[in-house]
């Protein structure tokens, strides 16, 4: 078995704080917008919503630290026995999720902005985003759009799990990493 470099603690700190995030994220995420649309509005779908705008503006702010972190400091090398196909997809599927982990909670600022809906925990008021108009079609769009992100990128971060596990039975190192 190939010896494999760790990320450094701290990388591997937010990783799993930020996956935490995320898997909290989806279900409630789901359960707050089946309860919105059965039309069942109280202090539970109230607290739902509270904790998704505070958990998914805190993904924003973490990805942002954690892109100055990957631009800083260089990954592991993947191991030489790793077929280099498998590289880029794994690559290509890290760069995708990134890309969502952005977009995803900035869409979701952008319509809690545009309806607007920017209460969060405690009654603390998320910042409106920049140039964001009220308006209840556009919140509607921008929530469209966020939810569309919020599947794609619940259905990578499966993958990314599967692809875990994969790694972790095969004791090739990869799981290692992160762990």
């Amino acid at each position: 078995m190939t010896q494999i470099q760790k990320y450094p603690v701290g990388w591997r700190v937010l990783h799993w704080v930020m996956a935490l995030m995320v898997l909290t994220l989806i279900p409630i995420g789901l359960w707050m917008a089946s309860r919105a649309e059965a039309d069942l509005w109280g202090e539970l779908t109230d607290t739902l919503y509270a904790w998704h705008k505070a958990i998914g503006f805190s993904v924003l702010l973490l990805m942002i630290v954690r892109i100055v972190v990957k631009v800083r400091v260089k990954s592991p090398p993947y191991p030489d026995d790793m077929p280099r196909k498998l590289q880029m997809a794994a690559k290509g599927l890290h760069h995708l999720m990134y890309v969502l982990l952005v977009l995803t909670p900035l869409f979701g600022w952008a319509g809690v902005t545009a309806f607007p809906a920017l209460v969060t925990l405690g009654g603390y008021d998320l910042p409106a985003m920049p140039f964001v108009p009220q308006n209840g079609y556009l919140a509607n769009t921008l929530f469209e759009i966020h939810g569309a992100l919020a599947i794609a990128l619940a259905v990578l971060v499966l993958g990314h799990i599967a692809a875990a596990f994969r790694h972790m039975l095969r004791k090739d190192g990869i799981f290692r990493r992160m762990v």
